[in-house]
């Protein structure tokens, strides 16, 4: 399992920047840097989506799922990444976020 840091506070799954989700997809398939990337578990604050998420304690230990196949950390489909960060502060749509720890092989 992989550390998560997230700066992405828009998320309706960020709790204290971390993510509350047990895994997260990140997307990439054609990835050259990181503003390739983003993270397709991304969810906008809402009323509506605050009612609806079930998890709400930060989980710094998630599973990483991973379409960015260039990425050095990408291991069929998993990230090795020993710490990964997320970023897109004030981000409104999944494509605004991106994994920061991506490195091209």
């Amino acid at each position: 399992m992989t550390n998560l840091q997230c700066s992405v506070m828009s998320c309706a799954n960020n709790a204290q920047g971390c993510c509350c989700l047990p895994g997260i997809q990140v997307s990439g398939d054609h990835a050259c840097d990181c503003g390739d990337t983003c993270c397709s578990s991304f969810q906008t604050k809402s009323s509506a989506m605050q009612n609806a998420v079930q998890y709400n304690q930060p989980n710094q230990t998630l599973e990483i799922s991973c379409s960015a196949g260039t990425c050095q950390y990408n291991d069929h489909g998993g990230c090795t990444a020993h710490q990964v960060q997320v970023d897109g502060h004030d981000a409104c749509q999944c494509y605004q976020t991106k994994c920061s720890t991506f490195q091209c092989k």
